[in-house]
């Protein structure tokens, strides 16, 4: 998905979705990090979560590489040079916001497996693609 512009509001309509969707299925607690050119711009922490590691870890990996973090996870073997677990997280659940064919932000989301983790994120930014795209 390629956007032709990505605004603060359009990243708090997506974290709040996503949280949204969670309590909605009753899925396990999760933390969103939303960072557009290295500015947070959401976060939030369901409560009982309190790391940040896991969804720093997961931003690092997709703006070392402009691919998701499960796409590197499913072709590690590539980027042995991420298994720094002290900078990354190799694991799904982060997501390039793509603007212009360029890697503008991250959607990243921790805290079930790492396939919902990934899904949810592609989940509520195909869901803001289509509200911005019509």
């Amino acid at each position: 998905m390629d956007f032709n512009e990505f605004l603060h509001a359009q990243a708090l309509e997506m974290g709040l979705e996503a949280v949204q969707l969670v309590k909605e299925r009753q899925w396990r607690r999760i933390g969103v990090r939303i960072i557009l050119h290295d500015v947070l711009v959401f976060q939030y922490l369901m409560d009982g979560k309190n790391e940040d590691n896991y969804l720093q870890g997961k931003i690092n990996v997709v703006k070392d590489t402009g691919l998701s973090s499960d796409e590197v996870y499913n072709r590690k073997a590539e980027f042995e040079y991420l298994l720094d677990k002290a900078k990354y997280c190799v694991s799904g659940g982060a997501v390039p916001i793509i603007v212009n064919n360029e890697v503008y932000g991250v959607i990243a989301i921790s805290g079930m497996t790492q396939e919902k983790d990934h899904e949810l994120a592609m989940e509520v930014l195909k869901n803001a693609f289509d509200r911005i795209n019509g």
